[in-house]
């Protein structure tokens, strides 16, 4: 089933668009605990802090109440997968509870987010928002730097169907200068500290990088992305200080993309890990740029 969902004329067009793409499967968890056989309390203090491996992957540890199992592999697969969230269209109820929340510039200054997709302060016929993860991922940066690329002002400004490109990050409005610089990003870019409106919208925190490399970070392995991302706070920390450098937010959040179009979201992808944006390619096509 596509993660491409539209509504109106084009339904069938951007479903089209979206066939490349999978479902996710839901996180499992497992943990299960035992208890000494003969119910007795051990007030031996020596194996209060013991632990014992059982076998590969289950640590038996014996407590003041009997014996704890934990499959650490079952607990650390969780981490790996992806998060459960549906790519089903916000409803009206849900638009104007988070139309509501502020979002802010580099300066500070405040803006109901509906007035970038409802009313005479909306611009172009549509406008497509992209929520990234905190200011230092690097993937984010990868992917807007991608984006950048792809979408040119040439291509911008002669869209079939005029679409107003903003980006929202969960860090402070203070780091907004040095991650349009960083990425070289063309778009206006405001931020949600409160991250309100990422829950408001439906969207998640996750552990999991990923299994699969987006053509968007098809030249950045794992370990480049985090060695760019710990440079990059130590860059901002002689800048700013270390509060100052905290400030990117949460490094768990994860994002989403979505289109507008009349006041309403005609089209959402909600990330289900930290390297799940929307490929590139695929959101040319639903803006129409090219042909399915």
């Amino acid at each position: 089933m596509p993660l491409i969902k539209f509504r109106g004329d084009r339904a069938r067009k951007a479903s089209m668009a979206g066939s490349d793409l999978t479902e996710s499967t839901s996180p499992t968890s497992s943990t299960r605990s035992s208890h000494s056989s003969n119910g007795t309390v051990n007030t031996n203090v020596s194996s209060v802090s013991s632990f014992d491996r059982v076998h590969d992957h289950e640590i038996r540890s014996s407590f003041l109440y009997g014996s704890c199992y934990f499959d650490t592999e079952d607990y650390f697969t969780q981490l790996r997968e992806d998060v459960n969230v549906s790519d089903n269209c916000p409803s009206k109820k849900t638009l104007e509870e988070a139309g509501e929340i502020d979002i802010y510039d580099a300066e500070g200054n405040a803006k109901p987010f509906k007035s970038f997709f409802n009313g005479d302060m909306a611009i172009g016929q549509r406008q497509l928002v992209l929520f990234v993860r905190h200011f230092y991922c690097g993937a984010c940066q990868a992917y807007l730097q991608a984006l950048t690329q792809s979408i040119d002002p040439q291509t911008y400004f002669t869209m079939p169907i005029p679409t107003n490109i903003i980006i929202i990050g969960c860090g402070a409005p203070s780091m907004i200068p040095a991650y349009k610089a960083y990425t070289g990003c063309p778009f206006p870019i405001f931020a949600d500290p409160s991250r309100a409106l990422y829950r408001a919208l439906g969207m998640s925190v996750s552990f999991d990088i990923g299994s699969k490399r987006p053509d968007y970070m098809r030249d950045i392995a794992p370990p480049a992305w985090l060695a760019g991302q710990i440079k990059q706070v130590g860059q901002q920390t002689r800048r700013q200080g270390v509060r100052g450098a905290m400030k990117s937010g949460n490094w768990l959040q994860i994002g989403g993309d979505f289109l507008f179009e009349d006041g309403e979201v005609v089209w959402c992808h909600r990330m289900k890990n930290y390297r799940d944006h929307t490929e590139v390619a695929t959101l040319r096509r639903i803006l129409e740029i090219d042909d399915d």
